[in-house]
């Protein structure tokens, strides 16, 4: 009668009757085995490469089949088909095992002792494997020093997000473009009336509003990534005017205006396009003036600019600038903190050309005022925006 707990079914008992009738080859039947050097496998790789393995080494025999190949080569007594060559013939295949792999078959060829598991190891075997075990270690902790820089910047990141839902806007009233004088506060005579008189001098710049055009920015046509076709140097002479030329600053009259001033006649075929923008970029109104029609590049986006004043020399165009905060579509709220003007060029072989500035309140200054200018239609005016930067246009 057989001992309690080595029962085994009628199945394993014919194939365990039949499992040394096999021929013994006088040769390993994985002697022969080459594998190819190259980095760890995966789990799953190394268990098809161990499965292939098993096969190989039991030939011919009937086997019952198991998912997990330890589980295979326990019910299929495999294990017994170990000698010298195979363990040398799978040791082979355990450089490229993952380091778990290693450890569990280790541990089960040495029958609980995984020392020698693979056979004796000589003096630079024993390096190797330290080295090994130390490589492992120092790939474990980066992988664990990665894994939470990921979690910390993951935790930065929710709760920046949830103070950002939880907490009120900061108030950003100080950086926010401000009219001197309110237009609900000025003698306009009949404000229902566009031909009655607005009061006050002619328009004369705050001097940290006062903005050059001299920002290139270029792009090639053709095919290609647009990062490729980006120029920081053009040709002298392709543009109408010279980088700096045009300079701008911002007033109020009958609400916000955007001033330009440059050389004589830069106005007879601008194309000019402003934005009112928050601290993010997000812009609040953008208009576009075109001097002829076809002096802007096809597709620019912006409502059609009123010019208020226009000259030769000198351009002035509404812009809405709202005051105080506003509510955003979106949801939140913003403030307009600058505008962002550019000249726009359209030339044979550019994708985009222009020559672009911001007016904003400079960082750490103190409250700063838009100025305001007054006159009435037909007036003819000389826009000032300081060091020498002046032009004439006519009110319309």
């Amino acid at each position: 009668m057989a001992e309690a707990g080595t029962e085994v079914s009628g199945e394993l008992r014919i194939r365990r009757n039949s499992f040394f009738r096999a021929r013994r080859e006088a040769v390993s039947p994985v002697g022969d085995l080459e594998v190819e050097a190259g980095p760890r496998w995966s789990e799953r790789e190394a268990e098809r490469q161990i499965r292939m393995f098993l096969l190989r080494l039991a030939g011919d025999r009937p086997l019952a089949h198991r998912d997990d190949p330890i589980d295979f080569a326990r019910e299929n007594d495999i294990l017994l088909l170990f000698g010298p060559d195979e363990e040398e013939a799978f040791a082979k295949l355990a450089l490229r095992f993952p380091e778990e792999t290693v450890a569990k078959w280790a541990t089960l060829l040495a029958g609980g002792d995984r020392t020698e598991a693979f056979g004796p190891r000589s003096r630079a075997e024993r390096r190797d494997e330290e080295s090994i075990q130390e490589s492992i270690k120092l790939g474990v902790r980066k992988r664990a020093l990665t894994t939470m820089g990921f979690a910390l910047i993951a935790l930065l990141g929710f709760l920046g997000i949830r103070t950002a839902l939880e907490e009120a806007p900061v108030d950003r009233s100080d950086r926010a473009l401000r009219f001197a004088v309110t237009s609900q506060n000025r003698d306009l005579g009949n404000p229902a009336d566009p031909e009655a008189p607005v009061t006050g001098g002619p328009p004369v710049a705050e001097p940290v509003l006062v903005v050059g055009l001299d920002r290139l920015v270029a792009v090639a046509a053709g095919d290609g990534a647009v990062e490729d076709r980006i120029r920081l140097r053009i040709d002298d002479g392709l543009l109408p005017v010279s980088s700096g030329s045009v300079s701008a600053s911002v007033f109020e009259h009958r609400g916000g205006q955007v001033a330009l001033v440059g050389p004589e006649g830069w106005v007879d075929a601008a194309c000019v396009r402003a934005s009112v923008v928050t601290e993010v970029l997000r812009p609040l109104d953008v208009v576009l003036f075109e001097a002829v029609g076809g002096s802007c590049p096809i597709g620019l986006a912006g409502r059609p600019a009123v010019a208020t004043c226009q000259g030769a020399s000198a351009l002035i165009l509404e812009i809405d600038i709202p005051q105080g905060e506003v509510d955003l579509v979106e949801g939140g709220i913003g403030w307009a903190e600058g505008i962002r003007i550019s000249l726009e060029f359209k030339e044979p072989g550019w994708e985009a050309l222009s020559l672009r500035g911001t007016i904003a309140v400079p960082s750490g200054a103190e409250s700063v005022a838009i100025p305001s200018f007054g006159g009435e239609r037909g007036d003819e005016i000389t826009v000032d925006l300081g060091e020498g930067r002046t032009g004439t246009c006519t009110l319309g």
